[in-house]
Formats: structure tokens, C-alpha cells, sequence
């Protein structure tokens, strides 16, 4: 069983979100000069206060998509990493994160029709707008889909990470073979769905720096703001048959080795680009950033309030689908 140590060792997760959110909003207050933010501008485009970002419905009905696929991937890779023996989880745990999941998506669609407007919910729903302003065809299907593909060669590098960190048990297995496969398939499926010309379309979104600078911003929120959360639950639930020592695995060793190096390399390509473009062409520049433009730390601190009820979603449907699949695994 877990020692004392290793569950306040493993509350280090819950702090990094914490953390984020907190410095976030002071460096916010700083900017703005004000203490309270919930009526002030701070959304990039311009438009939407504190409160309207945090709780941009229109923005998380658009991204349901990409965060089930992502959901599917995490819980599908930490499955067929995970070295412990497979157990029941209680039935009333599922329902729990069923029925908020159920809550969650019911309120965002709410929010999103009554004070955003059934323009801007079909709009997103039907991935035709990016932002505020824009539309595009893809939707934020599209604006994502450089760092969806990312967080393919990240969730793995990142589990392994932290179950080594965390001493968690790490071996091979097919336990989650079948959801990964799903995440695939879906993410292909949408991109076809979405697009006239799916191939060319994928080409050409690799090419833009606007598309890259916000796959970067991508890459700089999922790991601080949505993996801890799910990896705190995930890592800490009372194993009825005991714990394991970490197994070494060579093929899992090299695919996680390969994965970073892949990452590193598309991350650095996706970093430049933008940058040799400049930061204040692509970014949304509304009438209160100092200086005609926005800091890129302007940009991720805001950023995180913005995904926070996508966040919630990720972590919900990543248990969700976690728990039920060690349910019937170990039917």
C-alpha cells in the first residue's frame, strides 16, 4: 500500500494547477492594476471579462471533440503503462463522475446559448469559428489539430514521467490498446468530417505560424492545468492488491526515448516559425494591451482561464473512461 510519504508526495500534482491558476491571476491584477478581474477585459480578443472567460461556454462546446479524443489517448496510454493488477471500482464512483459529466456538458451548452448566443454556439459547434471574430473552415478542430497531434508524443513521454517520478509501477500491456485505437480513429474521422480536403488541409496548417504559435500555447497548458489533475486520481487510488516495484521495460524505454526526441524537435519547429514571423502579427491585439500588443506571458495566463471548463471535461471523461475500463477488465 502507499506510504504516508507517497500521498503527500503525489498531492505535488494538485499544487502545479493551483499554482498556475494563482500566478496567473496576480500577474493579471498586475497588468489591469485591479485586484478584483471579474469585471475587466482580459480575454485577448477584446471582448469578454474574467468571468466570461472562465466560463466561455461557446469556446468548451467547440472543443468537446478534441478533448475526448485527448481523454480517450491519456486514459488509453496510462492503461497500457499501468503495473498494477487490474480492480474493481466502486459502482458508485462512476456514477458520480457520470452524472457531473452529464451536469458539466448540460451547463456549457446552457451558458453557451443564453448569454453567448445560438449564433456563436452553432458557430462553434459546428467548427466554423476559432475565436471571437474568426472563422475558419475546421473550426477549433482545426486550430488544434497541430497540437492534438503533438500531445500524441507528449501523454506518453509525460505518464512515464511521473509514474517513474511517483513510483508508480510502469509496465507493458493491451490494457488500453482498444482506447488508443478509438483516439486515433476519431481524431481522423473529425478531421475528415471537418475539411474539404482533409490531407492538404493538415499540410498546409503545419506551414501557418498561426496555427504552430497556438499549438505552443496548447503544449504550455495541457501539462500544468489538465494532466496533474487526472494523473493525482489515476496514481492514488487504494490498490486492494498491494503495490509493485517499478519494472524496467526496454521497448517501452525506447518508444518513450524516440517519443521525446520526436517531440523535441516538432516542438522547436513549432516555436521558431511563429517567432521568426513575430508573436504580435499572429496574436489578437484588443485596445488595452500595453504597447499595441500582447506579451506571450500575457497570453498563457489568460489562456488558462479560458480552458478551464475544457479542463474539467478532460479530467471527468479521462477517469470516466479510466475506471469503467479497469471495471471491465476485471470482469
Amino acid at each position: 500500500m502507499a506510504t504516508i510519504d507517497d500521498i503527500r508526495a503525489r498531492k505535488l500534482l494538485l499544487a502545479i494547477p493551483l499554482a498556475v491558476y494563482i500566478l496567473s491571476y496576480i500577474y493579471l491584477a498586475f497588468y489591469h492594476n485591479e485586484i478584483f478581474l471579474f469585471k475587466t477585459i482580459i480575454h485577448e480578443g477584446g471582448t469578454y471579462n474574467f468571468l466570461e472567460t472562465l466560463f466561455y461556454a461557446t469556446h468548451f462546446v467547440g472543443h468537446i471533440p478534441v478533448h475526448t479524443v485527448l481523454a480517450l489517448y491519456f486514459s488509453g496510454i496510462y492503461l497500457c503503462m499501468n503495473g498494477r493488477p487490474v480492480y474493481r471500482v466502486e459502482s458508485s464512483r462512476l456514477l458520480w463522475l457520470s452524472i457531473s459529466l452529464v451536469l458539466l456538458i448540460s451547463a456549457g451548452f446552457l451558458i453557451s446559448f443564453l448569454w453567448f448566443g445560438t449564433e456563436d454556439t452553432i458557430s462553434f459547434l459546428l467548427q466554423k469559428k476559432q475565436s471571437v471574430t474568426r472563422y475558419e473552415q475546421g473550426g477549433s478542430w482545426n486550430l488544434h489539430l497541430p497540437s492534438t497531434m503533438m500531445q500524441f508524443l507528449l501523454i506518453p513521454i509525460y505518464i512515464y514521467l511521473a509514474k517513474w517520478l511517483f513510483k508508480s509501477p510502469v509496465k507493458l500491456n493491451f490494457k488500453g490498446v482498444n482506447i488508443i485505437a478509438a483516439s486515433v480513429l476519431l481524431c481522423i474521422f473529425m478531421t475528415w468530417l471537418v475539411n474539404d480536403s482533409p490531407l492538404s488541409t493538415v499540410i498546409e496548417i503545419w506551414k501557418e505560424p498561426r496555427y504552430l504559435a497556438h499549438s505552443v500555447r496548447e503544449l504550455a497548458t495541457f501539462p500544468v492545468t489538465y494532466y496533474p489533475f487526472a494523473l493525482y486520481f489515476m496514481l492514488n487510488h487504494k490498490n486492494p492488491h498491494g503495490s509493485q516495484k517499478v519494472t524496467g521495460d526496454w521497448t517501452l524505454q525506447v518508444s518513450i526515448i524516440t517519443a521525446l526526441f520526436l517531440f523535441t524537435i516538432l516542438f522547436a519547429y513549432q516555436s521558431i516559425i511563429p517567432l521568426m514571423v513575430g508573436i504580435g502579427n499572429l496574436a489578437q491585439n484588443p485596445d488595452f494591451a500595453k504597447g499595441g500588443e500582447l506579451s506571450i506571458l500575457y497570453l498563457l495566463s489568460s489562456h488558462y482561464f479560458e480552458h478551464f471548463l475544457e479542463s474539467l471535461y478532460f479530467i471527468l471523461m479521462s477517469l470516466l473512461i479510466y475506471y469503467s475500463i479497469q471495471n471491465y477488465s476485471s470482469n
